[in-house]
């Protein structure tokens, strides 16, 4: 029985959730609250609840994880306000580019695709008629992000990766997934190839550590028998579905990832946030990500209820200009801190942009106001 305001909230959001499915088929919200949920397990104290886009708590996650957890990844396109251009092919990642543009972090990854900042990985492993191919990777010190793909032979349909992990062999330790996307092949026609599967992973690295230098992909394939795929039923008849063994490739990372540092600046720059000064005081700026962290002026107003109102309060985007054009690089995820919270950005810093433009939103009641923070000077 639910007992608490906190569960019953949670509850309330899952259903909330299940009627935005349509409307927002690849919400960054559901896709991590059942990552987290399953993968991790989530407590449901006052800080998991502090979380946008990663933590929903374990409640939540579980009841969408009956609705959700095995049901294929449903696409909508980022929205760029990058200047229209002719598409630079890909070369032997060219399946990965349109589908790629699914991703609200698609922006990163082909920054890394145009300025040669991938490594070509070409590893597979086949087990009990389920193929898994290590495509391609791209790292720095804060993040890694793998390409790769599912194959099955004509007996099973493959329905989508039931889980994604990745081991640091040296420490033995399982990196922290923190997105991803997947969507089927096509074949002529545009119709999806039911034997064929992408998948996109991102993981977190801690680069208070050594820099890995093997790493273990390990993967969960669901799957369903031929004609299956179109039955409307399928997706909640867990009967109607199949799992490979556990799938592990292990790779050996390029060192080059880690030649470029982290840039942190300490903007100290001070707002109005819900009636409390808060101060943009830290950005970490690196080829995969930005983290931005604010922290209350006043450190007699430290507690929990301010840190939730000003949580809640606002959101920030970076607009990236460089030759190739502005772009919107969105807001992935955030996280409440000690004494305020943190928000994680996609990155284009490859690009070299002649400008990089952090803008916070802040709401009160019916009215905002927008502040522009450079982040190059």
């Amino acid at each position: 029985m639910i007992n608490s305001r906190e569960e019953q909230v949670m509850t309330a959001d899952a259903a909330r959730m299940q009627r935005e499915i349509q409307a927002e088929p690849d919400n960054r919200y559901i896709r991590q609250a059942v990552q987290n949920g399953l993968e991790r397990g989530v407590n449901s104290s006052k800080r998991a609840a502090m979380m946008k886009g990663s933590v929903l708590g374990l409640a939540a996650a579980a009841m969408i994880a009956v609705l959700l957890f095995i049901i294929p990844v449903l696409h909508n396109k980022q929205q760029s306000t990058a200047a229209g251009s002719e598409p630079v092919d890909w070369g032997v990642l060219e399946p990965f580019r349109e589908f790629n543009s699914y991703d609200i972090n698609s922006a990163t990854f082909e920054s890394a695709v145009l300025n040669d900042y991938v490594q070509f990985l070409d590893r597979d492993v086949e087990i009990e008629g389920y193929r898994v191919t290590l495509n391609a990777v791209t790292a720095d010190e804060n993040r890694i992000i793998l390409l790769y793909t599912a194959e099955t032979a004509g007996d099973q349909e493959i329905y989508g990766f039931s889980s994604s992990r990745m081991t640091d062999v040296q420490s033995g330790s399982l990196l922290n997934r923190n997105g991803g996307v997947g969507a089927h092949a096509k074949i002529y026609g545009g119709e999806d190839d039911y034997h064929k599967y992408y998948g996109k992973s991102v993981f977190e690295l801690d680069r208070s550590k050594p820099f890995p230098t093997q790493l273990e992909a390990d993967f969960l394939i669901a799957s369903v028998d031929p004609g299956k795929m179109d039955d409307p039923k399928t997706g909640t008849i867990m009967a109607d579905i199949h799992y490979s063994p556990r799938i592990k490739v292990t790779f050996d990372l390029d060192q080059k990832f880690k030649e470029i540092p982290t840039t942190v600046i300490f903007p100290e720059k001070s707002f109005l946030l819900a009636g409390h000064e808060v101060v943009l005081s830290q950005v970490e700026l690196s080829p995969l990500m930005i983290r931005a962290r604010f922290a209350l002026r006043n450190e007699a107003e430290n507690e929990w209820e301010v840190r939730r109102k000003i949580f809640e309060a606002g959101s920030g985007k970076v607009l990236a200009e460089s030759r190739n054009g502005t772009v919107q690089l969105p807001l992935l995820s955030a996280v409440g801190t000690e004494n305020g919270f943190e928000e994680l950005f996609a990155s284009t810093l490859l690009d070299d942009p002649e400008s990089l433009v952090l803008e916070f939103t802040a709401r009160t009641g019916n009215s905002q106001s927008v502040m522009e923070f450079d982040l190059l000077k």
